[in-house]
């Protein structure tokens, strides 16, 4: 009897640790998606701002580039089923 309670409790330790790891890397995703939208609303000003045409490429493969990032980062919060009210 010992050894199935000393398993059962095992079991839902390991459960536990799993569920806390989650939505420690929940959270991080999380965040990391809005600095990556921060970073495109900011890309997306200094590119309606810049005149020099290097500069406007600059951006344009900056914004592609966090794009890619968010795109990923979205992928990863579904595999997590995160959900979070709009930023």
């Amino acid at each position: 009897m010992e050894g199935v309670l000393r398993m059962i409790r095992h079991t839902v330790d390991n459960a536990t640790k799993k569920e806390a790891a989650v939505d420690v890397d929940g959270k991080a995703i999380l965040e990391e998606i809005k600095e990556v939208s921060r970073q495109m609303r900011y890309i997306d000003q200094w590119f309606d701002m810049e005149c020099d045409s290097d500069m406007i490429e600059s951006c344009i493969y900056q914004r592609e580039a966090l794009s890619a990032r968010y795109r990923y980062l979205m992928n990863r919060a579904r595999q997590h089923e995160l959900s979070s009210s709009p930023f």
